[in-house]
């Protein structure tokens, strides 16, 4: 009824359009968006990636728990594997929002590097608390003598 109304109004019968050739006053009415840049197709699948966000935000309940009963170098790598898992992708997930290429004039320069720096931050942070796992007390006997003093 609203479209056949701007029609009329319109002069567009006039012009030779009949009212069964107009398709929809979606189509006539301009998109909203607050976006300032175009958007990109995405090229990974990110129902996955967040299944697997969950899961380790699950299983990091237990393991939170498990290592302080049972203190093993496996209960010890588990919990240092999900913890700079899960930070990592909280991270990544700020640098990408937060430092994204239409903040440089389209250059991906700058957020390839910020990506790049959290994913050798995290390589370096895991690296090192295995390291301090295997060659030293371990991290949640470190944990349990920090809380002893």
């Amino acid at each position: 009824m609203l479209c056949s109304r701007l029609t009329r109004g319109s002069g567009l019968l006039k012009a030779g359009i009949r009212s069964s050739s107009i398709i929809s006053p979606k189509t006539l009415l301009p998109a909203t968006s607050f976006s300032t840049t175009l958007a990109k197709r995405s090229s990974g699948d990110h129902v996955k990636m967040w299944t697997a966000e969950r899961v380790v935000s699950i299983a990091q309940i237990p393991i939170c728990i498990v290592p302080f009963m049972l203190t093993t170098p496996l209960t010890d790598a588990v919990f240092c594997t999900l913890a700079v898992l899960h930070s990592h992708w909280g991270v990544e997930a700020i640098v990408v929002d937060y430092i994204r290429p239409s903040l440089f004039n389209g250059s991906t320069v700058i957020p390839n590097i910020a990506v790049s720096l959290v994913w050798a931050l995290s390589a370096f942070t895991l690296g090192a608390l295995y390291y301090f796992n295997y060659t030293d007390v371990g991290i949640v006997n470190a944990i349990k003598m920090l809380w002893r003093l």
